[in-house]
């Protein structure tokens, strides 16, 4: 399917530093490194293990993660988010490395709008040049539990939807993305994790 490596790169990389840094100012400035090791599973019969360090310190959030495939292939991730207190706002860049070596990059901005909802918007760039915008909005639904609603439009206009629920209690963790191609097919990841690091129970989970 034509959409399908983009899908299975925002599926696995998840843009997953465009709230850690600000979900809310006073743990947008703590420090400290958390590490989360983990499997996923998706409805096409793919599946993995993941794993991922993040460091905070004085509102800067850097991550770096990997994923292997059930075949033994390996992709990597690296992000930073900057968190300016004053306006509430996040400027995120990052990148990932799919197994068969082709890089995405991609860079956002977020801004905390009201305590526990963020909007987000930004551009990927896949490895020929194509870019894809995306825009986004991410509600708190309880300590530790977040929704987010992702809408991305490719470089050919069609539009990719993308629905994830996170949720970390007690350094467990369980994530479900929900993606809808162009044509309507509708795939699903489900993801399991541990978290090891500072307690923040208001955080928003990486996804």
């Amino acid at each position: 399917m034509k959409n399908e490596p983009l899908f299975k790169y925002v599926a696995a990389a998840g843009l997953a530093a465009l709230v850690l840094a600000f979900a809310g100012s006073a743990h947008a400035l703590d420090s400290g490194e958390v590490t989360r090791s983990g499997t996923y599973t998706t409805s096409r019969g793919a599946s993995g293990t993941t794993s991922s360090v993040t460091t905070r310190s004085d509102g800067v959030v850097t991550r770096q993660g990997s994923w292997t495939n059930a075949s033994g292939g390996k992709g990597t991730w690296q992000s930073q988010s900057t968190w300016d207190k004053e306006t509430k706002t996040a400027t995120i860049t990052g990148s990932a490395t799919r197994p068969n070596g082709a890089t995405v990059s991609w860079q956002a901005t977020a801004t905390r709008t009201a305590p526990g909802l963020i909007s987000e918007k930004g551009t990927i760039t896949r490895a020929n040049g194509k870019q894809s915008t995306f825009t986004g909005t991410r509600t708190r639904l309880a300590p530790g539990s977040w929704d987010k609603e992702e809408t991305i439009t490719t470089a050919g206009g069609a539009t990719i939807h993308r629905s994830v629920t996170s949720t970390v209690a007690e350094g467990k963790g369980t994530r479900t993305v929900k993606t809808t191609l162009p044509d309507g097919t509708i795939v699903t990841k489900s993801e399991t994790f541990t978290e090891d690091g500072p307690a923040a129970p208001s955080r928003a989970p990486a996804s």
